[in-house]
């Protein structure tokens, strides 16, 4: 009986410990503005160092893991 309690709280540990990766491994998205318009919102961030401009889908699907080159085809603002 010990021995499977022992082996769960490995188990249980090694999945804490792949979580933690997975969350340092993802990309920190700062919102460094956002406009509102007639046709929606937009806005400028701050991805490892390079700007995006995206709308409100983009900056939906990179706060969720998405890659912004890989996964979103964007290109770094270049005038930042």
């Amino acid at each position: 009986m010990a021995e499977k309690s022992r082996s769960t709280a490995v188990e249980n540990q090694r999945k804490s410990r792949a979580a933690v990766r997975r969350a340092l491994e993802r990309h920190k998205v700062y919102v460094v503005s956002r406009r509102f318009s007639d046709s929606g919102m937009s806005a400028r961030v701050l991805i490892d160092g390079e700007y995006y401009d995206v709308n409100e889908r983009e900056l939906s699907r990179l706060e969720a893991g998405a890659r912004p080159e890989r996964d979103l085809a964007l290109e770094p603002v270049r005038d930042a």
